[in-house]
């Protein structure tokens, strides 16, 4: 179970460090395997003003300018392709060998006859943000030659959690929370649910028909209307990656953000292709087929 220790510090106080923590947990049998901390990687990421931006021609990228920048006690050389690259602008550096996100590491190469000494990164590059067109932009006063972490004062850290099998009560964010109040004696700040619902029964929009009562005695669903797919913000994003999961998009993350906040299993469906808006909970028949989310088929046995 991987936790982030600032996404924990919303539901209960701590003043303990989160080795300290981690200690803690272990003894009351929730074993800590590891503790990462989530912005190591903004060590090789600095903070530099742009002295000069000349352009460089190119067919494929008019943007495209090698620019010298300035770490508060040397200049480099870095050629980038952000349309906001222009002398004055206090950016992020990656130096060479900083390893972004991506897995990408950072070399110095040459690129259109240019020396380019490390990668002016956007905030999606770095994880920070989520804008991926342009340079990361700076207050002026930002102090020159930081570690972007530090500058920006990031800090967290990711708790990997061994949970035993007789504690799924600690398979969530939430669960977690509950143990950490009672080895503190501190109360648990549960989230604030403010639910609307209009006057359309649900019954009059779908239904779950629950046919293997002995494998599934209860299954619950809600209808919700006027959504509309894309990407999540990027706090959803930040906090799906904090646990280890992939953003797909705002429907999918959000049940998933349900589930590592609460330990709830959540499932979106597309009311629109559910046959006869019905949701038909049962045991497969020897031979059915079904298609998986990876695009095989699989054929299903009758247990």
């Amino acid at each position: 179970m991987r936790v982030s220790f600032n996404w924990l510090r919303e539901y209960v106080n701590l003043d303990l460090s989160p080795e300290e923590l981690g200690h803690r947990l272990t003894m009351v049998g929730l074993e800590l395997e590891e503790i990462v901390d989530r912005y190591a990687y903004l060590d090789q990421v600095i903070t530099v003003r742009i002295v000069d931006a000349a352009p460089i021609p190119d067919p494929e990228n008019q943007n495209l300018t090698v620019c010298r920048v300035h770490d508060g006690q040397a200049e480099r050389t870095v050629v980038c392709g952000a349309p906001n690259a222009r002398p004055g602008l206090v950016s992020a550096l990656a130096l060479p060998g900083a390893v972004l996100p991506s897995g990408d590491t950072i070399k110095t190469a040459m690129r259109k006859g240019h020396e380019s000494q490390g990668m002016l990164c956007s905030e999606a590059e770095l994880m920070i943000g989520a804008e991926a067109g342009s340079l990361v932009e700076l207050p002026e006063d930002t102090p020159l030659g930081r570690s972007l972490a530090q500058a920006l004062g990031l800090a967290d850290w990711v708790l990997e959690i061994g949970i035993t099998p007789n504690r799924p009560d600690c398979l969530s964010v939430l669960g977690i929370a509950r143990e950490v109040a009672g080895i503190l004696g501190a109360r648990v700040k549960y989230p604030r649910i403010d639910l609307r619902e209009d006057s359309t029964p649900v019954q009059d929009l779908a239904a779950v028909d629950i046919l293997a009562p002995e494998h599934c005695p209860r299954y619950v669903a809600r209808v919700i209307r006027g959504v509309k797919i894309g990407p999540s913000p990027f706090w959803l994003v930040h906090r799906l990656a904090a646990a280890g999961v992939r953003s797909i998009n705002n429907v999918v993350d959000v049940t998933n953000y349900v589930l590592m906040e609460m330990g709830q299993p959540l499932h979106a469906f597309d009311l629109d292709f559910l046959e006869e808006k019905r949701i038909v909970v049962a045991l497969a028949q020897d031979g059915d087929r079904f298609t998986t989310l990876d695009g095989a088929e699989r054929t299903l046995a009758g247990n």
